[in-house]
């Protein structure tokens, strides 16, 4: 038979986590692997701004046809609005963009446009880096490099390292930088680092893919944008790959967009019939539910402020724990050096445990992480915060 030659794969270890904690029976059991945000009580939330933008929608919807392959243009509008600030409307004339199923499919689209306009061109990410960007960059058939970025032995960001290496990169090379709140490591850049970086990008043509997936759970929602403001002024053309589905909730409902900035403005109709394109072969066209809460909370006053309130919220909340779980680490172990832990921004952070540990904390004491240590924050609360810093603590240097 035709299938008897397929083998079965690996589970992704993150998605054979989220298996393994669904069965595991155990009353204490800690889930700091899937990369959601969670409230004390351990669930996501359906924000309130969205409850309310969704119940207007549904009430107001009158067909279920298809949008347009672009997508709705009032979200795109919305989201270029929302990266981009006063530069939007500046931009406008050179701003390609497509809605796309989450910030997944814009960086395959991303790859996949880099792909055809740079037919032997490679794509840089840093070390370490999100995992599932090498299976969305290799699957539009780019070949990858690794740039030294995180020092796991001090717990920092390498920026020398890092621009000597981007230094060395091929001109018109592809180089996904992570704008906030870095995944796994949440070590970002400084704002000198960021114009060292760009100052590098500029020299050698590199074509930065800014991957916006956290934007307002940083430091805010213009800070955590600055680097790709700064490069509308210093860069004639850059990508940004945005995700809806933290800083509005709407993980299930796979709500993106890809943003281009071209050199002209002749170059924009261009893009988005390759974007349509690319598309097309994929999944054809974009759903248009969580595009049109997006749309409706960003262009009513009320609602957006109501939005930005719960997402101030959610950021301070990972702050607070931040602080928590350095403090209780280091009531624990006193000598151990910490303020990295504080420093980091957003969900993630590396603990610096081994592969070994992290399975032994998850057959002995159900608590459940990455296979590299990485931690989110947001699975942290009253309830668990002190135990999970008990078992810990022997385990760091």
């Amino acid at each position: 038979m035709l299938f008897d030659s397929l083998e079965p794969l690996p589970a992704d270890s993150i998605l054979g986590l989220m298996t393994a904690f669904r069965e595991d029976t155990s009353s204490d059991k800690v889930d700091l692997s899937v990369g959601v945000y969670r409230e004390a009580s351990g669930e996501t939330p359906v924000m309130r701004a969205v409850k309310r933008a969704e119940a207007e929608i549904i009430s107001e919807q009158t067909t279920k046809a298809y949008v347009a392959p672009i997508g709705v243009d009032g979200f795109r509008a919305s989201m270029a609005r929302l990266v981009l600030g006063g530069d939007a409307e500046r931009l406008k004339p050179r701003i390609a963009s497509l809605q796309t199923t989450g910030g997944c499919a814009a960086l395959r689209v991303a790859s996949g446009i880099y792909r055809r306009a740079v037919k032997d061109g490679e794509a840089w990410v840093s070390t370490p880096t999100w995992s599932n960007h090498f299976g969305l960059l290799c699957g539009a058939g780019l070949s990858i490099r690794r740039y030294p970025y995180y020092d796991p032995e001090c717990h920092v960001l390498n920026i020398d390292r890092m621009l000597d290496s981007l230094r060395k990169a091929p001109k018109r090379s592809l180089v996904v930088l992570q704008v906030d709140c870095h995944n796994p490591s949440g070590a970002d850049p400084s704002e000198t680092d960021w114009h060292a970086i760009l100052e590098v990008a500029k020299e050698r043509a590199l074509l930065p893919l800014f991957d916006l997936a956290y934007q307002g759970m940083g430091r805010s929602l213009d800070s955590d944008v600055a680097p790709i403001r700064l490069a509308a002024e210093r860069l004639g053309e850059f990508m940004v790959s945005v995700s809806a589905s933290k800083n509005f909730g709407l993980y299930r409902e796979r709500t993106g967009a890809l943003l281009a900035v071209t050199e002209h403005p002749s170059q924009v109709g261009t893009l988005e019939s390759q974007m349509k394109d690319i598309t097309r072969g994929m999944y054809s066209m974009s759903p248009s539910h969580g595009a049109l809460i997006v749309e409706r909370i960003l262009t009513n006053a009320e609602l957006e402020n109501e939005w930005r309130q719960e997402l101030d919220g959610m950021r301070l909340r990972l702050a607070y724990y931040r602080q928590r779980f350095k403090d209780a680490l280091q009531a624990l172990s006193p000598n151990l050096d910490l303020d990295w832990l504080v420093k980091q921004r957003g969900m993630f952070s590396l603990l610096g445990i081994s592969q070994d540990d992290v399975e032994r904390l998850r057959l002995e004491r159900h608590i459940y992480m990455v296979g590299d240590s990485r931690i989110n924050i947001a699975g942290l609360n009253d309830q668990n915060l002190e135990r999970v810093a008990e078992a810990i603590v022997p385990l760091m240097k």
